[in-house]
């Protein structure tokens, strides 16, 4: 890599650094304000989705497990000319670490207060019915996506083998970039890449919630889902600019919307950012009317009993 390259990576690599920060500082401010919604409002406590907290949770919970230098640095001996500035990683790390652990702990206790709230509402049993549904429902659409995205995986991984490993195309960076690099996509990442896909749909599980239990309860705070369906689909946004606007770097210096941690293309980034504004509406709809509101009206309909007089031995 050239000394300018170099430059211009490090450069946005610092740049990317700051944006992971703000977004977890973002998703911290909007936990935040979902607590304090429901402080104001306990009653819809019981109506937030276990299921969505979990996974919401999750998005935090795994990168603190991750190895943090694999993550950032990736193979230190093929990236050992970027890391010339001393410590300057391992301090950002840290900062990053420690605003990712409170966006945690924060998230963990929105689903402490909704499991104490559900487990003492006096519908409980209608309600972890309506759970259950959709932790099934759930595990099924997300079993069905993996299996798509574990063939879609075997047919790329085919095409890029069939590309790269006859003609060696790279000899020219072999040096810097070996032809092995590039064919280190395993399944392990694919997986890991549609994990962000299903954080990026965290709203799947309350709007299917919302359904089983046809509620229009205000549960989520509007600043909560739409915020963080913005902190999402931000990633996209800004690697579309990346891909347009930058000068060429390697994948494995991504921080900030990495490819390793999410699906990221031209027709990816622009599918999962109107994905999750759909999503984002169909809640605000179901929060406004009732959460069979996005239905067709034939299956709307909810079973009611007519109340009729009763008889007694002194009528006949």
């Amino acid at each position: 890599m050239y000394s300018v390259q170099a430059t211009e990576s490090i450069w946005r690599m610092d740049l990317e650094i700051i944006l992971v920060v703000v977004s977890n500082t973002l998703a911290c401010v909007f936990v935040v304000s979902q607590i304090l919604h429901v402080r104001r409002k306990p009653d819809v406590l019981p109506f937030i989705s276990v299921v969505m907290l979990t996974v919401v949770m999750l998005g935090h919970m795994i990168p603190l497990l991750l190895n943090f230098e694999a993550l950032f640095v990736g193979n230190r001996n093929q990236q050992s000319y970027l890391w010339r500035n001393g410590g300057w990683l391992e301090v950002k790390e840290v900062v990053v670490r420690a605003v990712t652990m409170v966006a945690f702990l924060l998230e963990l206790r929105l689903l402490q207060l909704t499991w104490s709230a559900r487990q003492g509402d006096v519908n409980k049993g209608a309600l972890w019915i309506s759970e259950k549904k959709v932790g099934y429902a759930s595990f099924l659409l997300y079993a069905v996506g993996a299996v798509v995205a574990w063939l879609l995986h075997q047919s790329t991984h085919a095409v890029s083998y069939r590309v790269l490993q006859p003609g060696r195309m790279l000899q020219s960076v072999d040096s810097v970039y070996p032809v092995d690099f590039y064919k280190s996509y395993s399944l392990w990442e694919g997986l890991k890449s549609y994990a962000g896909l299903i954080l990026d749909g965290f709203l799947l599980p309350q709007i299917l919630f919302n359904l089983f239990m046809d509620s229009n309860e205000k549960a989520l705070s509007s600043f909560f889902y739409i915020g963080t369906t913005f902190i999402r689909l931000l990633p996209h946004t800004y690697d579309l600019y990346r891909a347009h606007s930058s000068s060429w770097s390697p994948e494995f210096s991504y921080i900030y919307a990495s490819h390793r941690m999410d699906f990221y293309s031209t027709a990816w980034n622009i599918i999962i950012p109107c994905s999750g504004m759909l999503f984002a509406l169909l809640v605000y709809l179901q929060q406004r009317f009732n959460g069979r509101c996005i239905l067709p009206k034939r299956f709307r309909a909810r079973v009611a009993y007519e109340k009729v007089p009763a008889v007694t031995n002194d009528d006949l």
